[in-house]
């Protein structure tokens, strides 16, 4: 399916999930002490999202990134190990590459051979792909030959290996990094005008408004990881959608209690949910048009956006949500008790869509 139709049907498929998800609560006649318990849920569910599904979302793209280069670079080196022990000649060891390579970066099903400028887009997502191409490319067209293109190529398969160790330092370092700033983000809105209430009745508008605001914000994070992986292969936009789709119903369903709980009015509690289902799509479809033709729709840059994602979630449920779910008295039943069922809901739910 072409990508910019694949877009606009993930975008629609967000916004109706959360407004379906979102209205249910809004339009139930609940007594107060289940929309404690609804508000409690919806805490865990926040949580366990953050956890249990857009952190591993965004290692399983980190790994899945230096995966596909050992490929590369193992499959290379086998070529050049083939053309040193006289098996195959200079010329047959750059196109068994090239088919190697051009494989590897055209794994969507488009037709790049022959055009070179798209090649470079695609395979601009695996640097050691790119610069094979790149030699491959001055040996067509006669500026070195084969075997001194052979070369070139084993001392790129080489650095690369010399650097993997290094450059995976480098990631799980951004891994916590990400996830900070996510949160710290959401503390520095606050600062700078992000209204934040102290969890009490007169308040119930600013802090209705915080926490949507941390949600939307949490949201346009998604909609950049959506946009950017469709932008950079359907398939690894498909994985990423499912992975976000697992928590966006939950999440708005959780949003539309803790509103209700603390008594909204529906009309502003209606307003604040359409917000809320906006964010991902417009910002889904922005992040894909401007992605679409750069080399910034890599497998490392998406997982980022998803533990960026993840630490807005983790702000709004520890921040928002918990210290109002805490701050009423609770005669039997603990909230706790709640929050960790959320949690086990979300979990319930990776185990069914693992096959992904």
């Amino acid at each position: 399916m072409d990508s910019q139709i694949l877009i606009f049907i993930f975008s629609i498929v967000m916004f109706i999930s959360v407004i379906a998800f979102g209205y249910i609560p809004l339009s139930l006649d609940l007594s107060s002490n289940r929309l404690k318990q609804l508000t409690a849920i919806g805490a865990g569910v926040l949580i366990g999202s953050a956890f249990l599904v857009i952190i591993p979302e965004a290692l399983e793209l980190f790994e899945a990134h230096e995966e596909d280069e050992d490929k590369i670079t193992g499959s290379v080196a086998l070529v050049i190990l083939e053309f040193e022990n006289g098996d195959i000649n200079a010329n047959e060891a750059i196109e068994e590459i090239e088919e190697l390579v051009g494989g590897h970066d055209a794994h969507e099903g488009d037709d790049h051979e022959g055009d070179d400028h798209e090649g470079d887009d695609e395979s601009s997502k695996d640097t050691i792909s790119e610069s094979i191409l790149h030699v491959i490319e001055e040996v067509e067209d006669g500026e070195i030959n084969a075997t001194a293109g052979l070369q070139e190529i084993e001392d790129l398969v080489t650095a690369t290996s010399h650097a993997s160790h290094d450059e995976a330092h480098v990631n799980f370092t951004n891994i916590g990094l990400a996830i900070l700033v996510g949160f710290v983000l959401m503390l520095l809105l606050e600062v700078f005008g992000l209204p934040h209430a102290v969890h009490h009745d007169e308040d119930k508008d600013l802090l209705g408004l915080s926490a949507t605001l941390g949600l939307v914000v949490h949201a346009a994070a998604d909609g950049l990881a959506v946009g950017a992986s469709v932008s950079s292969s359907t398939e690894t936009g498909l994985i990423v959608f499912l992975a976000i789709m697992i928590h966006k119903g939950p999440a708005a369903f959780g949003l539309s209690s803790f509103l209700k709980h603390i008594k909204l009015e529906e009309s502003k509690s209606r307003f604040y949910l359409v917000l809320f289902a906006l964010s991902s799509p417009i910002f889904a479809i922005l992040t894909f048009f401007i992605f679409k033709d750069t080399s910034l729709a890599t497998d490392d840059n998406i997982g980022l956006a998803l533990l960026f994602s993840a630490g807005t979630f983790i702000y709004v449920a520890t921040v928002d949500v918990l210290p109002e779910v805490h701050s009423h008295d609770h005669d039997n039943d603990s909230p706790v008790w709640f929050v960790i069922a959320g949690m086990i809901v979300v979990f319930l739910t990776t185990l069914i869509g693992h096959g992904h």
